[in-house]
């Protein structure tokens, strides 16, 4: 059983860098395009503002779109105000936790006909934990701690994603 689970893990992952691309209209070269969903949990005098901020930051990424639905990456913060026992807010904590989703529909082709459903069914609904991390600070640092966050799901995540599909570009070009 263990042995099945890592190769469907292999299908996963071989198949997963095709959830994230699409193909242009015009020709067969693929483009990027990440899907990010950003959930904030925070106390409500600062929720709008985090939330703010970080969409601000992914919208100035060219090749993502924010979404509420279907997303391919999930970006959950957690924010909390740590206090004194005297109860003076001493600074902001901002916990990030990186998800990414599984897109099965590709795998619909792998499947011999009969046991297509049942096979999608297995897989749907899939995700993976893809990292976490804490960023410190005072209250007047929230938004470049919120540019820090997008700029190291950036850098970390999503620009591995565009390294690949370039990569399957430069092939199907030579």
């Amino acid at each position: 059983m263990r042995n099945h689970r890592y190769n469907l893990i292999g299908v996963f992952c071989s198949v997963a860098l095709f959830s994230s691309t699409s193909l242009a209209a015009d020709s067969t070269k693929m483009l990027f395009s990440g899907k990010v969903k950003v959930d904030v949990t925070a106390p409500e005098n600062i929720k709008a503002l985090v939330t703010s901020y970080l969409n601000r930051e992914l919208r100035s990424l060219s090749d993502v779109e924010l979404v509420a639905e279907n997303a391919e990456w999930e970006v959950h913060v957690l924010v909390m105000e740590p206090k004194l026992i005297s109860g003076s807010k001493i600074g902001i904590a901002l916990s990030t936790v990186v998800i990414q989703r599984f897109d099965n529909r590709l795998l619909g082709s792998f499947f011999e006909p009969k046991h297509k459903d049942f096979g999608l069914s297995l897989t749907s609904g899939l995700s993976w934990f893809s990292d976490n991390w804490l960023n410190l600070g005072s209250v007047d640092d929230l938004q470049t701690i919120c540019k820090a966050i997008i700029a190291l799901f950036d850098t970390k995540y999503l620009e591995e994603d565009r390294r690949s599909v370039r990569e399957i570009n430069r092939k199907r070009t030579h």
